[in-house]
């Protein structure tokens, strides 16, 4: 982890602490290497850092913007759905 168990940071914890984002995201984006999906990693960090603001929901319009929504999710879970609106964004 980012800590031992003194409470110091550990070599994986100074270079998390280099990245301004919560440090689930920082360490995710670390590992992002390893498995060869870094575009995708730093993509979705972004998408969550904007907290919830992707989807509008407007009040006379719910239910359609619901059905839009609902068509980003083609399964893997919401992360992957903020990725799809991503890519989808960036195809148009």
């Amino acid at each position: 982890g980012a800590l031992n168990d003194k409470g110091e940071l550990t070599k994986l914890g100074r270079k998390m602490a280099e990245f301004p984002m919560e440090p689930q995201l920082s360490k995710t984006l670390l590992a992002a290497d390893k498995y060869k999906c870094t575009d995708q990693i730093v993509t979705i960090c972004a998408m969550l850092s904007v907290n919830n603001s992707i989807f509008y929901l407007p009040k006379d319009k719910k239910v359609h913007a619901e059905n839009s929504r609902r068509a980003f999710f083609r399964g893997g879970g919401d992360h992957l759905a903020l990725l799809n609106v991503y890519e989808e964004w960036e195809d148009t």
